[in-house]
């Protein structure tokens, strides 16, 4: 079976298994999604039921009960009933619980009538009991006036009040009958002109009488059983039905998990089959780490690598995108492996994201540098054409044959930037410099802990009269000794050291009080990783709202040597800082990176001219070239500009004469503690 047709019958069975999966998730959630909500219409039907029995029974007890709870009940016991009759699941999934709850409507909706019934016969009842006490009062009070027969028939209807009202509450049918009996026999006992009060008490009794039999047919029935059965019955059917589509669900599952087993099963077998394929690099197909390693644990000879690296490569693919990268990298890994090589058996490999390793068998007879040379000359004496135009990066190549080879190699490489190649050898003191670099890095830390980094302010002139007329802030490292150091040399290890943001943090927090006190404008560095970090910018703002005056005088220096990538960041910081009325300045422009259209975009108010450009004006005219170059682009944008690293009279007469504006330098000032304004 080629790799092809395992490719593609791997695919079609994860793929069954990746649709099966969705499936079952999808048909388990359904399930158990509509369960719960017809559950949850069951759990609302079986609510309101009770309800409806509370408030009949508040109603039947209490003389002033609120009747309007059981309207509302109703309303929501029916409006439950239809919500799960027109449930679109229920009728096509559970016909069966779908007919029984059809059957408990119908019973139910009866039944609604006799909750009527009942809500009429007790008001009924109610407004005659309402009235009872009101006219036992008075035939109380009659009674010193009347005749010993009149008071004996009043105190007869005064006892059989209590006795209409044990009947009704305790639905006593037999005793409600006697007491119709009593009742005829008091109105026959009365004279032709009885008393007005004890006529109105006989008539509240005869209504209360009267309509006892319909009052407690309807209290009855609503009490009955027979509809709590029929929802039980209901419940009953739907857990049978509910039980049979999960047993669907079970026995899919089931199937799903035979269908996965079967899938790691083959993908297993063709990963095994397949292992050759991971020790090659699926972009270059040269070999990759996986690959090297393996040859370098089975070799019994002596090895040596030249460890390749393509020169700014990160550049190159933030400027013309990935896609093109990767294009560039596939043409050097196949320029690699084209260039004459007459070392004993090669083997070419990709050991990076851009670095490449030849790794081989050295001769006595050729040194490692004779090699290495002869691969740097070679590469670059046939182009790499891509897309029509040529392509060919510049590459670093550094040698070693000391184990373990990858790693002195790659030390070498890092060790060195100016030397080309690079031959390990002990004397590069790479672990000297390994603990240079932690010295540094305790020495930074320590002084931002104890607030020895401080800032220094280096005066710009006007070239045209020669004063002062703004300050660059410039950060400087006290040591436990005393000594200010600049904080140049601790730069990358800052950033390796995630140190970097406070160092921003101080060099603000540090120089806005003495800004506020000292005239003329000051230009502070940010980094692009400063202007993406909210808290730096939310500082800036803070101090800025703090010293209210010296929003103005303020210039922010972006470093442009850092290729800036995210504009839409730096608009946005410059959107912030200029309602404050600060100025914006490129640092370090013309050193690589400069994009005219973009710095244009930003509408910049400063130009700082890269010190590169600038120290060497004396002798290179490419250099001025470059700079009137530049000064065009900013007297046409109406931006100011300034030369930076003047550090003699001809660099600063060569500067005045171009037509820059202002410059900086030791020849003019050196770094001072405090502004000379």
């Amino acid at each position: 079976m080629n790799l092809s047709l395992r490719l593609t019958l791997t695919a079609l069975l994860g793929f069954g298994a990746l649709v099966a999966l969705f499936y079952f998730q999808s048909l388990s959630y359904n399930y158990y999604t509509q369960r719960n909500t017809i559950q949850l219409g069951f759990k609302e039907i079986t609510a309101t039921q009770y309800t409806i029995i509370d408030a009949v029974a508040a109603d039947t007890f209490f003389l002033y009960s609120n009747q309007d709870q059981l309207i509302e009940a109703i309303t929501k016991n029916q409006e439950a009933v239809t919500a799960l009759i027109d449930n679109t699941t229920l009728q096509n999934s559970y016909p069966q619980t779908h007919l029984a709850l059809l059957e408990y409507q119908k019973y139910n909706n009866a039944n609604i009538e006799t909750y009527y019934d009942f809500q009429t016969s007790n008001t009924v009842i109610k407004n005659s009991i309402a009235a009872i006490p009101i006219l036992e009062t008075k035939l109380t009070d009659s009674l010193s006036s009347a005749s010993p027969q009149e008071i004996a028939n009043l105190q007869n209807a005064i006892k059989l009040a209590g006795t209409v009202l044990v009947a009704k509450n305790a639905m006593d049918a037999a005793l409600m009958l006697e007491t119709k009996e009593a009742v005829l026999r008091l109105k026959n006992a009365s004279p032709t002109q009885t008393n007005e009060s004890l006529e109105q008490l006989l008539l509240h009794f005869t209504n209360i009488i009267n309509t006892f039999p319909e009052y407690s047919y309807a209290f009855n029935k609503i009490n009955d059983s027979t509809l709590a059965t029929l929802l039980t019955k209901v419940k009953d059917v739907f857990d049978k039905e509910a039980t049979q589509a999960l047993r669907f669900i079970s026995y899919f599952s089931y199937f799903l998990v035979l269908l996965f087993i079967s899938s790691l099963v083959l993908i297993s077998f063709f990963l095994i089959q397949s292992e050759r394929k991971a020790r090659t690099d699926g972009l270059t197909t040269l070999g990759n780490r996986k690959a090297y390693e393996e040859r370098v644990r089975g070799s019994q000879k002596k090895l040596a690598l030249l460890l390749i690296n393509i020169r700014k490569f990160k550049n190159y693919n933030d400027f013309y995108g990935i896609q093109a990268g990767d294009k560039l990298l596939i043409a050097t890994a196949k320029h690699i492996k084209t260039l004459p090589f007459d070392e004993k058996n090669p083997s070419y490999y990709r050991l990076g994201a851009d670095d490449f390793g030849i790794l081989y068998e050295p001769r006595q007879s050729v040194s490692l540098e004779q090699t290495a040379k002869k691969v740097l000359t070679d590469f670059s004496q046939t182009p790499i054409i891509l897309d029509g135009e040529e392509r060919t990066p510049t590459i670093q190549i550094a040698a070693s044959d000391v184990q373990p080879l990858l790693e002195t190699t790659d030390m070498a490489l890092k060790s060195n930037k100016y030397h080309n190649p690079i031959i390990y050898h002990e004397a590069l003191n790479l672990l000297e410099n390994i603990q240079a670099n932690l010295t540094k890095a305790q020495e930074l830390k320590t002084a931002l802990e104890h607030t020895k980094v401080i800032p220094y302010f280096q005066p710009i002139v006007n070239l045209s009269d020669k004063k002062v007329i703004k300050h660059e802030i410039l950060a400087r490292v006290v040591l436990e000794s005393g000594e200010i150091c600049s904080i140049f040399p601790y730069l990358h290890i800052a950033t390796e050291s995630n140190l970097y943001h406070q160092i921003t943090q101080t060099m603000i927090e540090q120089s806005f009080p003495i800004i506020a006190t000292h005239k003329g404008e000051f230009s502070l560095n940010l980094s692009i990783e400063d202007i993406n970090n909210p808290n730096i910018v939310a500082m800036i703002e803070a101090n800025l709202n703090k010293y209210p005056q010296i929003g103005e005088r303020v210039i922010f220096e972006i470093l442009e040597s850092e290729a800036i990538g995210d504009y839409k960041s730096i608009l946005a910081f410059i959107q912030k800082v200029r309602v404050f009325g600060c100025k914006i300045a490129i640092d370090d422009f013309g050193s690589g990176y400069s994009n005219f259209s973009r710095i244009l975009n930003l509408e910049v108010d400063i130009i700082k001219i890269d010190g590169s450009l600038v120290k060497d004006l004396a002798t290179d005219s490419k250099a001025i070239t470059i700079i009137e170059t530049i000064l065009s682009f900013t007297k046409k944008s109406n931006m100011l500009t300034v030369a930076e690293f003047v550090h003699d009279e001809a660099t600063a007469t060569i500067v005045e004469s171009l037509g820059v504006d202002t410059a900086q330098g030791f020849f003019f000032y050196k770094p001072a503690p405090q502004p000379l304004t």
